[in-house]
């Protein structure tokens, strides 16, 4: 008999809730908990709560509850803002409780620093986030207070006579800058952690996951070197679910063009995805470490043709209609890889760069560059029969999820990656 895997859904939304309708359907799973943050949520049971009969097992709003179950993984699903609302503080008690944890928000990569690293001096993190633009309500009606005192304390740090007292001021900028915008936990304390509680930690989806770590790295195989990778993804945005990143406004959709640029709240916090794609691709292609990656960003907007009605928003002619974002990888002054990011809203306010694909519905570019050849890959969805459905992006990232949850339970303790080498196994008679 197949084992059944015990498992807690953190953070029913729109991925945690198909997440959860899938794996009370699944015979190979059953969920014994459920970690919810609307209090209407709480005391609910949770076959209901995605539309199915009860199931006899209570939602709670409770981390404690939650931390003295017995289960055998927890399928990680926080809202992308939670990441710099302590999100890693939940993650390590999870770990130490010893729960195997996968994540589709973070942890593809936790060697890798980002500019909100607890391994960054106070004082980079206050300079950065004291430029973050920030538009909507994703982050809380808070974080624009928090700017505000970061900015404050920005400009006493830079100002002559503060320069004299930098130890002081690192100190007093860690508890300001920790108090407003918690620093992002260390590939090691997440380490340290997956090894007290004997667990492993993984993050996957369609991307971070699927498309680069498993595709793309897949079809590098087929060279003998490689010298350069790129992805791009295009995607429409007007059918995504109205909770995602808390709403288009807070994306930079519909605001001045003025309002959206590389220090805009989205830039930033991308950079928790696809630097950890960076130096996945690093490591796996040159054999290099996350401390030796580089990552520049560039992120601008491109003006709306037409009005769009999507998501609670209105999109105006002129406004912020789409957005284009790029990070790129660098090993010392090599450029090795460009991941590339263009959302928009509505098929009319769709942005064709001379490298993208032609449809207005969304799709991926993947080039290596090498010898003896250069492989390009392409998908594009048909604009003619395309339903628009943001769901099967959703459904691809929960199905990567469960998906590892077998393998995950049974690898040694630790931050887990995907495993490329070549398996095999006999052929059935």
């Amino acid at each position: 008999m197949t084992h059944r895997h015990r498992l807690i859904i953190w953070g029913p939304g729109d991925m945690g809730g198909r997440a959860l309708r899938t794996a009370l359907r699944s015979p190979d799973f059953d969920v014994v908990g459920v970690k919810v943050f609307s209090p209407h949520k709480h005391g609910r049971d949770i076959g209901e709560l995605v539309g199915l009969p009860p199931v006899g097992i209570t939602a709670t709003t409770s981390k404690a509850e939650i931390l003295a179950l017995e289960a055998d993984c927890v399928v990680h699903t926080p809202t992308t803002p939670a990441l710099v609302q302590g999100a890693d503080a939940d993650v390590l008690d999870l770990l130490e409780s010893g729960k195997n944890v996968v994540s589709a928000a973070s942890y593809h990569n936790p060697a890798m620093p980002t500019w909100l690293s607890e391994t960054r001096s106070p004082l980079e993190v206050l300079r950065t986030v004291s430029r973050m633009r920030v538009t909507g309500n994703a982050f809380g009606p808070q974080l624009p207070t928090a700017l505000s005192a970061l900015r404050t304390l920005m400009r006493v740090v830079d100002s002559r006579p503060a320069r004299f007292a930098r130890p002081v001021l690192d100190r007093l900028a860690a508890s300001v800058v920790d108090r407003a915008i918690p620093r992002r936990a260390s590939g090691d304390r997440l380490q340290a952690a997956c090894l007290r509680g004997g667990v492993s930690l993984h993050g996957t989806g369609l991307h971070p996951g699927l498309m680069v770590e498993q595709l793309l790295l897949r079809l590098a195989g087929l060279l003998d070197e490689v010298s350069e990778v790129g992805f791009l993804e295009v995607g429409d945005l007007s059918a995504a679910p109205d909770g995602m990143w808390g709403g288009l406004a807070s994306l930079g959709f519909g605001m001045p063009l003025g309002a959206v640029d590389s220090d805009h709240a989205i830039a930033l916090m991308q950079h928790f995805y696809f630097d950890a794609v960076l130096a996945n691709v690093a490591h796996a292609l040159f054999g290099v470490g996350a401390d030796r990656v580089r990552v520049e960003r560039h992120v601008y907007p491109v003006p709306a043709r037409v009005r769009v009605e999507a998501g609670g928003s209105v999109i105006e002619p002129g406004s912020v209609g789409a957005i284009h974002m790029t990070y790129r990888g660098y090993l010392g002054d090599r450029l090795f890889m460009t991941n590339a990011e263009c959302w928009h809203v509505g098929a009319g306010n769709a942005h064709f760069g001379s490298d993208h694909p032609r449809s207005a519905s969304g799709g991926h570019v993947i080039t290596l560059a090498g010898s003896p050849a250069r492989i390009e890959l392409r998908n594009e969805l048909d604009d003619e029969t395309s339903s628009g459905d943001w769901a099967a992006v959703t459904d691809i990232s929960v199905k990567a999820m469960l998906d590892v949850v077998p393998e995950l339970c049974a690898a040694p303790p630790g931050v887990a990656t995907p495993d490329l080498s070549p398996r095999f196994r006999p052929e059935a008679a």
